[in-house]
């Protein structure tokens, strides 16, 4: 049975995800992005938000695509919270909200073209996988 979902529509290496708004906190635009040199490439770096430090996610790599750009001051971002964490995701393009209905992890837009729901706790998950196969690697 499909459920209605709010989500935020964002294009993400010329493909559209949606990611549901119970997760956001903020869209902004990044400040400036300290790369972390020992980091996998799925951490774009962090970056300084109301006085909070922030890792950058590059949700491209964690799903598996090859890594973007580097994440820079002015490239927009998600702050989601998700299982304790609270990170930025970053992208390319802010399309639009809007509430579309849920299948099987997939919703479809209007014109009912397909876009897969990202989940942010899935991509930290991820992130924190790849962070300690690093540091176990380094030791």
């Amino acid at each position: 049975m499909a459920e209605l979902r709010n989500v935020i529509i964002v294009t993400i290496g010329g493909a559209r995800y949606a990611v549901e708004l119970r997760w956001v906190r903020e869209v902004v635009s990044l400040g400036f992005v300290t790369v972390v040199p020992t980091a996998p490439t799925a951490i774009g770096g962090v970056c300084n938000l109301h006085g909070a430090i922030l890792p950058v996610l590059d949700v491209g790599v964690l799903l598996g695509a090859a890594m973007g750009l580097p994440a820079r001051q002015g490239d927009g971002a998600l702050v989601v919270e998700a299982e304790g964490v609270v990170c930025a995701l970053r992208v390319d393009q802010v399309d639009h909200v809007a509430s579309l209905y849920e299948t099987a992890g997939e919703v479809r837009d209007a014109a009912g073209r397909p876009m897969v729901l990202l989940e942010p706790g899935r991509l930290i998950r991820r992130a924190l996988e790849l962070v300690t196969v690093q540091a176990e690697r380094a030791t």
